[in-house]
């Protein structure tokens, strides 16, 4: 028993190796990532000029969508034939979307993607890094793939049996340029960091210090240059969360907090 433990923990250690010279090495580009060859030219070529909307059916659909967003896709449909009926002389109602088409129109517009992985039936794994060639769970050995469907096609047709959902936090960041009120809202960190280096040059300290702007491990970052005028400051904010009685946490939550923008926006749910 006492060799069967240590060779687990060998296995154990030897993974997160994998994992973190994986994290190392990890690029945008890498296949595994699974982002398109459009998604990573917009990454690296944002497009420059705001996002302007001219279509007044196109503007009622995203601003209907994005107010529905915690209802059902069906609210949305009744919400918009509702428009069509009430409005239908009016001009531009011919040009409100259906759900499908306006859920294009907002990736179209904002570059804001999703990206999804396969992951074991049982929550254990994601099949990404050094999981990513498997075609079973190394913790509960169940298959990747939807049996049935495996079975039915003579292992011809292999679907993924669940998926894990990211929305990379990239693209979500450019967005934020392309409005100018977001956009000067994350040159908030900016300005406030030189009028803390100026207050601290002319009287050799900090008179109030109620934000991350202040902290001398910030100023130390920016002070040897491995925090830049117009860099994005992130913070994250992990927790494992025990959803049933008498277990271990196995659920784990995480959020992104943008520094750079005002602290009376940067804690809001729309940002976060």
């Amino acid at each position: 028993m006492e060799a069967l433990a240590v060779t687990a923990t060998l296995l154990s250690m030897k993974q997160t190796m994998c994992f973190i010279k994986t994290l190392r090495i990890a690029s945008l580009d890498d296949p595994i990532t699974k982002l398109s060859e459009e998604s990573l030219e917009r990454l690296w070529n944002p497009p420059p000029q705001p996002i302007s909307i001219e279509s007044a059916g196109t503007h009622y659909s995203i601003a209907t969508y994005l107010a529905l967003e915690n209802a059902s896709q069906n609210a949305y449909n009744h919400v918009c034939q509702a428009a069509h009926h009430s409005f239908a002389d009016f001009p531009g109602v011919d040009e409100i979307q259906s759900f499908h088409n306006v859920e294009k129109l907002i990736v179209s517009y904002t570059g804001i993607v999703s990206v999804e992985h396969d992951m074991c039936r049982n929550t254990c794994i994601v099949y990404t890094g050094p999981f990513s060639q498997l075609e079973a769970c190394p913790m509960c050995s169940a298959s990747c793939w939807k049996e049935e469907r495996l079975q039915g096609t003579c292992g011809q047709s292999k679907v993924a049996a669940q998926t894990f959902t990211t929305i990379p936090v990239g693209p979500q960041l450019q967005a934020l340029y392309r409005n100018k009120d977001s956009a000067k809202d994350m040159d908030y960190l900016c300005r406030c960091t030189e009028e803390v280096l100026q207050q601290i040059q002319e009287a050799g300290s900090i008179s109030i210090v109620d934000d991350v702007a202040m902290g001398w491990d910030y100023l130390g970052a920016v002070l040897d240059s491995n925090i830049k005028p117009n860099d994005i400051v992130l913070m994250v904010s992990l927790d494992g969360a025990q959803l049933y009685d008498s277990k271990e946490s196995d659920c784990w939550i995480y959020i992104w907090i943008i520094v750079n923008l005002p602290p009376d926006k940067r804690y809001c749910k729309l940002h976060i």
